[in-house]
């Protein structure tokens, strides 16, 4: 059997020798390996997610579609990725839409909001990418295919010395903190710093922080544990502009079969996804309230108006995203409406059915 790499029937393809649609029977026979830009490690939920989509993709391929994840940033790292995978160099890859700026900002919309569900996170931003006219152009413009979503689950606060209850008590603090969450922690008298998650425990421990807005699985990942005392399940906002996409001429060079198992997949993969990063948010905060080598954080409850009242500023932060798709031409008051409608139909299927892997 002939082995084929995508990148290579793709470049193929732009000079004009059809590999693949010159021969539709013969391409079928082909095992088409896709090169997949991996920046994180082979290890964890979501290298876990990525490893069952490989298998996945063989299996219902009937081993005629392989992926070969190159984990590590070993073929380009997290800010080249998108262009990489624009460009050919990478067939697929995890893409995330604030370094490839100007390219993908419908995609940019789906962090705009603060709610904590995954599920419907996911999924929605999956509906928003598959079906809205401006993200498909996007898209094509690009030169890339959405495929499908990954999400970090939603934000909570790990302090060091002294637990958040209410807003009053961020008063004095120095909090690490990212994106809306910087607006939101300085808007109730916390100073906030720029801090890479590695360097998260030497700071807590030696005091240069006094917490960060971050996730369970960080906190468990890093061993933040050690050095923080307290978690306020603030349960906010989660990143969900951070999906998986593909070179479009790639795709296009595909049959209309393995089209359609790639859009079967994607989909499948987000709902898959979803799952694992839902089940590992409850099962580390239980880890974490239990104690891990004897050290147990404290889960505190927030206030539910400290909660609403970051959600507030946090969530003004969007506007900024509002600008830069007014500039670029797109309506956003109507993308950020629609992405909101398909959230909050996604939490009413949760409400009425619960999710689908407990039915």
């Amino acid at each position: 059997m002939k082995h084929v790499t995508m990148g290579a029937a793709a470049a193929a393809l732009a000079l004009g020798g059809a590999l693949v649609m010159a021969a539709p029977d013969r391409a079928e026979a082909q095992t088409m390996t896709l090169r997949f830009a991996e920046f994180g490690p082979n290890r964890g939920v979501r290298a876990e997610g990525l490893n069952w989509l490989a298998e996945q993709m063989s299996e219902r391929s009937d081993g005629a579609m392989q992926l070969d994840i190159i984990w590590g940033g070993a073929l380009v790292g997290a800010a080249a990725t998108a262009q990489a995978i624009s460009d050919g160099v990478a067939d697929m890859g995890s893409v995330v839409p604030v370094y490839a700026p100007g390219q993908l900002v419908v995609y940019e919309t789906v962090d705009t909001l603060q709610f904590p569900d995954e599920w419907a996170g996911m999924m929605a931003t999956y509906e928003l990418m598959t079906t809205h006219p401006d993200a498909l152009a996007e898209a094509e413009d690009f030169n890339v295919v959405y495929f499908g979503n990954y999400t970090t689950g939603p934000t909570q606060l790990l302090t060091r010395d002294r637990a958040v209850r209410t807003t009053d008590d961020l008063q004095g603090m120095t909090i690490r903190a990212t994106g809306p969450f910087v607006p939101a922690m300085e808007a109730f008298g916390a100073a906030t710093v720029s801090v890479a998650q590695p360097g998260v425990y030497e700071a807590l421990s030696s005091g240069v922080v006094d917490g960060s807005t971050t996730y369970y699985y960080v906190v468990e990942g890093y061993s933040q544990y050690e050095v923080a005392n307290y978690m306020t399940m603030l349960d906010m906002g989660q990143t969900l502009g951070f999906g998986i996409f593909m070179n479009r001429d790639v795709y296009m060079s595909m049959s209309e079969d393995n089209r359609a198992l790639i859009g079967e997949l994607g989909r499948d993969f987000t709902e898959h996804m979803a799952m694992l990063m839902h089940a590992s948010r409850t099962d580390t905060r239980d880890r974490l309230a239990a104690g891990i080598d004897g050290n147990v954080v404290e889960m505190v409850e927030p206030d539910a108006d400290a909660r609403a009242a970051l959600i507030e500023v946090a969530e003004a932060h969007g506007a900024r995203w509002a600008e830069r798709a007014t500039e670029k031409g797109l309506d956003a008051g109507a993308i950020q409406g629609r992405f909101r409608e398909l959230v909050d139909q996604h939490l009413a299927i949760v409400e009425s059915d619960g999710y689908p892997w407990d039915r």
